[in-house]
């Protein structure tokens, strides 16, 4: 009878673990690039990151006149993740198809430029700021760019610095950032204007 027990127990145990196993391997997720599906086809699991931006623009003069450079174009890669302490971070390829603004010459059409943004995947963990999803490959926008160091950008005023391009149409993704809806081209002579 103590053998029976001692079996039944076994058997408990063993399902108890490969339920938990299942379980831990399900919220994983096997994702190799931020936003993506895990190999189920599920997205990863979200953590949302509050930030409190130091600089926010509501007009195109300022952001213009804070940013090292304005381009359009889309995201073709994740390049690396990492973190500064513990803050994720990602690096973004970003290919350039039209520049709108560039006083220091820093760039041309068909450039690479390398992105970093807050956030990024975390032992299969999705950490992103609310405000401010982490980009996705593929993603066409207008990005308003500051350069801390040759090589690298950030967004200026993190999303009042970026714009959605969603057929054939420019709109800012901060609701309390530039007003502004119209095409490529009436963007890009907003920006020349400002």
């Amino acid at each position: 009878m103590k053998t029976h027990s001692i079996r039944k127990q076994l058997v408990y145990g063993a399902a108890s673990a490969m339920i938990a196993v299942a379980a831990v391997t399900s919220l994983s997720g096997c994702s190799s690039s931020p936003g993506t599906a895990g190999a189920s086809g599920t997205p990863a699991p979200t953590v949302s990151m509050d930030a409190s931006w130091a600089d926010g623009y509501n007009n195109l003069a300022d952001l213009k006149a804070h940013s090292a450079i304005a381009v359009q174009g889309s995201f073709t890669r994740v390049i690396a993740q990492s973190s500064i302490k513990t803050i994720p971070v990602t690096d973004f390829e970003f290919t350039v198809e039209t520049v709108l603004n560039d006083p220091g010459h820093l760039v041309s059409s068909g450039a690479k430029l390398t992105v970093r943004q807050t956030g990024g995947t975390v032992e299969g963990v999705l950490h992103q700021t609310a405000d401010d999803p982490l980009f996705k490959i593929s993603e066409n926008a207008v990005l308003f760019l500051k350069q801390p160091e040759p090589g690298l950008f950030y967004v200026a005023g993190g999303p009042t610095g970026r714009f959605e391009v969603v057929n054939g149409k420019v709109t800012p993704l901060a609701p309390d950032g530039v007003k502004f809806t119209g095409s490529p081209a009436d963007f890009v002579a907003a920006v020349k204007d400002s």
